[in-house]
């Protein structure tokens, strides 16, 4: 489920790229957003125990 996110928002970020709406290097938000995400991954699979 983690990577399924992760995929759709690498895809979300790089058709915002295209459109222009996104300006610079795309890994300077992806990478933040990843670890949010792994974080928030850990919490609710620490829940789910």
């Amino acid at each position: 489920m983690f990577i399924g996110i992760l995929l759709l928002v690498l895809g979300l970020l790089l058709l915002l790229r295209e459109m222009g709406l996104i300006h610079g290097d795309i890994w300077d938000y992806i990478w933040p957003i990843a670890l949010i995400a792994l974080g928030a991954s850990m919490i609710f699979n620490d829940r789910r125990k």
